[in-house]
């Protein structure tokens, strides 16, 4: 309930999804509790329903995009039995299926140090699913860790190259056989079944 008694308008939720919405097309920098409220189409003040500030949208924002494309993607491949196809679904969803802007914009707000931590996890855990799927292969703990860390940089670097030169792989047909490159590498010396 509004000081004045009236339902407020919006929920948490809403307000984060929204948040990372602005983020998305403006940044994090960018991202204002007006900009927000805007999107939501209600007054800022609408905010304080549920955050104390900026900062707390902020903070659950990032907790949000943490749960979503970190912690429930992560659960999601892990229930994949079959680690070949497990990778191969990883890398068609992170490749094909998704545009990874988000993270992007996170990056270039490394500074602050809340998206730093929850950069630093969502790196930890995505390496961490890589390294177990490539050991679940046959690879050696500090090559399948070596193999995690490529694998997952290629994912950003590539998401930035398309951001900035999107004719580079213009179409899903030309990221689908960069994939069996890149999964070739990342299997590289592992027997096929």
């Amino acid at each position: 309930m509004s000081p004045a008694g009236r339902p407020a308008r919006t929920t948490p939720e809403a307000w984060a999804t929204a948040a990372l919405d602005e983020i998305e097309e403006a940044g994090v920098r960018g991202m204002s509790v007006q900009s927000v409220a805007r999107r939501l189409g209600v007054s800022k003040g609408g905010l304080y329903h549920h955050f104390a500030d900026r900062r707390a949208l902020l903070r659950a924002a990032m907790h949000r995009w943490e749960r979503r494309q970190v912690t429930e993607l992560n659960a999601r491949f892990d229930a994949v039995e079959d680690p070949r196809r497990r990778l191969r679904e990883l890398l068609g969803y992170s490749f094909v299926d998704v545009a990874p802007t988000v993270v992007l914009q996170l990056m270039a707000a490394a500074d602050d140090p809340d998206v730093a931590a929850v950069l630093e996890r969502s790196a930890e855990a995505r390496l961490g699913l890589l390294t177990r799927i490539l050991t679940q292969l046959g690879l050696p703990a500090d090559a399948a860790r070596h193999r995690a860390v490529m694998g997952y940089s290629h994912y950003l670097g590539l998401a930035q190259l398309r951001t900035q030169s999107p004719g580079v792989l213009s179409t899903d047909a030309l990221v689908r056989e960069h994939l069996d490159v890149l999964e070739g590498a990342l299997l590289a010396g592992v027997p096929t079944p």
